[in-house]
């Protein structure tokens, strides 16, 4: 009984927190967000489903913020079930109740709010949030996060004319409580039904597999400018391939970290990661272009028609995109293919992100390892009738008491 008042004093009186946030950090600036989570229905392939939104939109709106900035939100559950938002990759340097993980924090009970306040100490880079409970992401909520440099550190090149942000991922026609049940029951997620382009689905580009009447995504850019892409798989377990027609993509930063500058004509990315990239408008516009998220390691053939497709438009275009999507790397089948990529990126130790003056290192070399241990994923094994993944045969089992609700016992 005594937990439960605890908990139900943190969940109640949020409001009240934040009205004194402006005293605890009151030597960086406090930036204030509402998130009403509800659901609502949408048609992303053209199928009238239910999903999830804030504030009414679907995907969410982006957290703006700048290093150091001490961040409030108020979080409204409106769903019928409960809610945690997590923010990946954000360090929580006031404590862990913020980071919204099952184990760790009490839930937030349907129709009932919390206020998370966080700050983003020393932290530059491209982000997202999610839902973290009951397959919720499958069904959206989710929403980007940018932090930007104090004026006072530049960044590694010169400033793009603005950013431009892609949410990519698989997605499923049915919601979240059904894949649940199915996963439970031991079946696989199976193929999914597409692949979203913030929160919308493929370009007709092929009158065959795209049927009419499905919104697409369109970005507007100028002739000759630079601009920020940031990209994000928000998906659940599909691993993609993103490609702009014609164009090269500069990559700069991932989640947090600057990296040494690289062309790349094509990218890999795996569920749950971010990546910025600096790309220039300088081709002709005798016609739009192509924006590509595909599915990687499957029958790609088979896969065609869940391949997300997006439209590029310059401002002085001459007509619609049309023909052939561009291809993506032929190697789908080289499994040692999808370790080249990421093991040429660098970061690039030049580039100070938060901080004004270069940062020591810790001497990895002379530290003596005195415990070493091995994580085996294993085939996932049924507990108490439902299907679990487990590493070394051992499955997470959330705690009666949360974590942090423990230690104030």
């Amino acid at each position: 009984m005594a937990s439960l008042r605890f908990l139900s004093l943190f969940l109640v009186l949020p409001i009240h927190i934040a009205l004194f946030s402006s005293l605890c950090f009151a030597e960086d600036d406090t930036i204030f967000y509402d998130f009403k989570v509800s659901y609502i229905t949408a048609s992303p392939l053209g199928v009238p489903q239910q999903v999830i939104a804030i504030n009414g939109k679907f995907p969410g709106p982006v957290l703006n913020a700048t290093t150091n900035n001490n961040i409030v939100i108020n979080v409204q559950n409106d769903l019928d079930e409960s809610l945690l938002m997590t923010w990946p990759g954000i360090q929580m340097r006031r404590n862990s109740w913020q980071d919204g993980v099952q184990g760790t924090n009490c839930p937030i009970p349907s129709q009932w709010n919390w206020t998370y306040q966080f700050q983003v100490k020393d932290q530059i880079g491209s982000f997202f949030y999610f839902p973290s409970l009951n397959l919720q992401r499958v069904s959206g909520g989710f929403g980007p996060v940018i932090i930007n440099n104090r004026k006072v550190i530049p960044i590694p090149f010169d400033q793009p004319e603005g950013d431009i942000i892609f949410l990519i991922g698989d997605w499923y026609t049915r919601n979240h409580t059904a894949l649940r049940t199915a996963l439970d029951s031991g079946k696989d997620l199976d193929m999914p039904d597409g692949v979203l382009i913030n929160g919308k689905g493929p370009y007709r580009y092929n009158t065959t597999l795209v049927p009419d009447g499905i919104e697409y995504e369109t970005i507007n850019v100028d002739p000759g400018k630079t601009y920020r892409v940031r990209v994000h798989n928000v998906g659940t377990s599909t691993s993609l391939n993103f490609r702009i027609q014609n164009h090269n993509l500069l990559l700069v930063e991932t989640e947090g970290h600057y990296t040494s500058q690289q062309n790349y004509t094509s990218f890999e990315i795996h569920v749950g990661q971010s990546y910025s990239f600096l790309v220039t408008m300088d081709q002709n516009a005798s016609s739009d272009y192509y924006i590509v998220a595909s599915a990687r390691f499957v029958n790609e053939s088979f896969w065609q028609r869940v391949t997300g497709v997006a439209i590029l438009h310059y401002s002085n275009s001459k007509g619609a995109a049309s023909g052939p999507l561009p291809e993506a790397p032929s190697d789908i089948y080289n499994q040692w293919a999808a370790m080249t990529q990421p093991r040429s990126i660098r970061q690039n130790t030049s580039a100070s992100g938060a901080r004004p003056n270069p940062q020591g290192s810790f001497h990895y070399g002379s530290i003596n390892i005195t415990d070493t241990y091995v994580l085996r994923s294993l085939p996932p094994v049924t507990i108490d009738g439902k299907v679990r993944a487990t590493l070394n045969g051992i499955s997470f089992v959330k705690p009666e008491t949360p974590i942090r609700l423990a230690d104030n016992q």
